[in-house]
């Protein structure tokens, strides 16, 4: 298990020549990228408007890496981005100043987007203080009210995702409000349905292995000594690397309060599509921009 963002950067190794798109580029996008030029980034296309982005290529040292294609709104800047991830021109999409629908709407046309014939999901992760492993978690921006089937799908990818930067085994825990199944509660019997899955063997068809434990309250998730306290015979309890969450709202509450309670940093990627997809909140930080840009990158260098 990795224990920080830079120790899970440097040990994938530098992201190794790999190209970027970023649609709708502003000062923020421009300096992550930056970031990830310095980590080995080998090239970057920005589409948007050339009169904006230009002088900040110049600022940041990036003319002989990087070039742009004119758009003159966001919206098109989108749709540029898109069609040149589907030439080839990329190995990962981010979105920068742009709404996220209108983002969305240019990769999921079903003419010229970027479906690939999967379950789009969206893998966290997380750097929380005090703990000595990166956390992970999905869905948390995709699928609201995923069934049976669709977290099956959601755990794939991620899975796929995980075992590409570098891990050989997982531990899952399919979290819930208790460790009891109740037939009251949708998530602890889909998480025990989930469980039985992975015992039967369809999950073993992936790349790395996996342990799937649930359902699982987040202090047992968090700490083995909690889940003794609670008589719970668990060999994840407290080395949980990737949390599944019953549903968006869990998931999202889950790492929002993580971010701006604990202060963790963050990173998220978009799984599913012909790449992976750096989808950020127009106000993250350059650093939590360039973590997603890495994650990315090392996500799709690692297929």
């Amino acid at each position: 298990m990795y224990k920080t963002f830079d120790e899970m950067i440097n040990n994938c190794g530098c992201l190794s020549g790999s190209s970027l798109v970023a649609a709708a580029a502003d000062r923020e996008t421009i300096e992550a990228v930056k970031l990830a030029f310095d980590k080995g980034l080998g090239h970057a296309i920005f589409t948007g408007d050339e009169r904006v982005i230009a002088p900040l290529v110049e600022e940041f040292g990036l003319a002989d890496k990087s070039e742009t294609v004119h758009a003159g709104d966001p919206v098109e800047a989108a749709k540029k981005a898109v069609a040149l991830v589907r030439e080839g021109s990329g190995d990962a999409l981010m979105k920068g100043l742009v709404n996220t629908s209108d983002f969305m709407r240019a990769v999921l046309d079903r003419e010229q987007g970027l479906r690939a014939g999967h379950l789009l999901s969206h893998l966290a992760v997380m750097e929380i203080p005090g703990e000595h492993h990166l956390s992970f978690c999905t869905d948390t921006a995709f699928i609201v009210a995923p069934t049976l089937d669709q977290k099956k799908h959601i755990l794939r990818n991620a899975l796929k995702a995980i075992h590409a930067l570098g891990y050989e085994h997982v531990n899952v825990a399919c979290i819930a409000a208790n460790e009891r199944v109740d037939p009251h509660i949708p998530s602890t019997v889909e998480a025990a349905a989930l469980v039985a899955a992975w015992r039967e063997g369809e999950f073993d068809e992936l790349p790395c292995t996996c342990t799937v434990e649930g359902p699982m309250a987040i202090d047992v998730v968090a700490s083995k000594e909690a889940a003794e306290h609670k008589g719970i015979n668990s060999v994840i309890a407290g080395k949980v690397d990737l949390t599944l969450a019953p549903n968006l709202e869990c998931g999202n509450v889950h790492c929002k309060t993580l971010v701006h309670y604990c202060k963790a940093k963050f990173a998220g990627v978009v799984l599913g599509a012909m790449v992976p997809i750096v989808l950020v909140s127009r106000t993250d930080d350059p650093e939590t921009k360039f973590y997603g840009i890495a994650l990315s990158c090392l996500v799709s260098g690692g297929r």
